[in-house]
């Protein structure tokens, strides 16, 4: 399957801008997105409107902070004890500079803590690691 990502963002302007910027990074692949932290659950999980979605974990997430009805922390908690999601890599995407939820999310083991607004300067070498480092990094144009 080739390599494609999960985007978990509440905000339909911010959502719409990282994908920009992740395109302008060269990542080619398909985009998921969802947009509370209860969908990503179900979405991970492949249950309820996500029963019938191809199968297959995104080679990377991600994942806002302040999410309605889960919040960030409990999907990143749920991705780091699940054995089939565990390895993925998650870059945080937040409005967030604070110190607290930068250690607590560090604590949960995530790959990347950034702050929003992104920047394809800032973004782009993290995004083309994380693909390069990927089983199918053909859909990683550069």
């Amino acid at each position: 399957m080739p390599c494609h990502l999960l985007l978990i963002e509440d905000d339909h302007i911010a959502s719409y801008v990282t994908q920009k910027v992740l395109k302008q990074c060269g990542f080619a692949g398909p985009i998921d997105v969802v947009q509370d932290g209860q969908e990503a659950l179900e979405y991970l999980a492949c249950e309820g409107r996500y029963a019938k979605r191809a199968t297959g974990n995104p080679s990377l997430i991600v994942l806002d902070l302040k999410l309605p009805n889960t919040d960030g922390f409990e999907v990143l908690k749920h991705i780091r004890s699940t054995p089939m999601l565990v390895e993925i890599p998650v870059f945080i995407l937040s409005a967030s500079r604070s110190q607290e939820d930068v250690y607590r999310s560090n604590l949960l083991g995530i790959s990347k803590y950034l702050v929003k607004p992104l920047s394809v300067s800032e973004f782009s070498p993290e995004v083309i690691k994380i693909m390069a480092g990927s089983k199918d990094d053909a859909s990683l144009a550069r």
